[in-house]
Formats: structure tokens, sequence, C-alpha cells
């Protein structure tokens, strides 16, 4: 295997991590937040934290060396190949929300006081809609670089 093919190789493993945590943590985040009462949702601030620190940044840290990494050895220019820019402006934009609100709503999700359900609520129901906005523009960086449209 030569280097480009091991890129190529962490670059998809990268994708699959990134986007996979986060669709995944949308889904059981919402099914755990409905047993708050039983379950605490502060432990599962601190778990979507967890994973967030392990597979997201690691994800999106992979995503990003190996695709500039892919993009020097084959010169490439983001600028004239549309698919690619358009894939790395939604990363882009994805992590800036993610950085600016999503990782700001959970650690205030992890801090609020268990008893402040309606602050919960609106820091979930905030959390929640950005976020999915966010994965949906992942799904479509994902959509641009495979089909290269």
């Amino acid at each position: 295997m030569d280097s480009y093919q091991l890129w190529r190789t962490l670059h998809v493993t990268s994708a699959v991590l990134l986007v996979g945590n986060v669709t995944v943590t949308g889904f059981w985040a919402y099914f755990l937040y409905r047993r708050r009462r039983e379950v605490g949702f502060r432990t599962i601030a601190r778990g979507i934290l967890l994973t967030d620190v392990i597979f997201t940044l690691v994800g999106g840290t992979g995503l990003t060396v190996t695709g500039i990494l892919m993009i020097r050895a084959h010169q490439t220019s983001i600028l004239d190949t549309p698919w690619l820019e358009r894939g790395v402006v939604l990363l882009a934009a994805s992590t800036l929300v993610w950085l600016v609100s999503l990782l700001p709503d959970q650690l205030r999700m992890e801090r609020l006081d268990q008893s402040d359900d309606r602050g919960m609520r609106r820091l979930f129901t905030r959390w929640s809609v950005v976020g999915w906005a966010s994965t949906v523009l992942l799904f479509i960086a994902l959509w641009s670089m495979v089909m290269k449209r």
C-alpha cells in the first residue's frame, strides 16, 4: 500500500468516525433525554463530551490532515475543484458550529443543576436543532466528496 492509499483509507475511516459519531450521538441523546429523570442528564452530557473528544475531534482532525496530504500529493487546487471546495467549506462550517454553539451547550448541560428541567429542555432543544443542522452539513459534504459533485 502506498502512502496515498493509506491516507485515503485513514480519510474514509475519519469520515466514518466523525459522521457516525455525531449521528449516533444525536439519536442516543434524544432517547436518554426522554429518560433524564431516571438516568440524570448530567451523566449523559458527560458521555456526549467524552465521545466528542474521542470520535468527533479525532475523526475531524484525521479527516482534515489526510485531506490536506491528499490534496498536496495530487497538487489539486481546492478553488478549482467545486466538489472539493464545497466539502471543505461544509466541514469548516460544521466545525465552527460545533466549537461556537454545540460544545458550549454541552458544557452548560453538563454543569446545569439537575432540578432545572426548564433550563435543560431549552439547552437540549437548541443543542439538538443546531446539532442536526450541523450534521446535515456533514452529510452534504460527504455526498459531495463521494459523488464529486
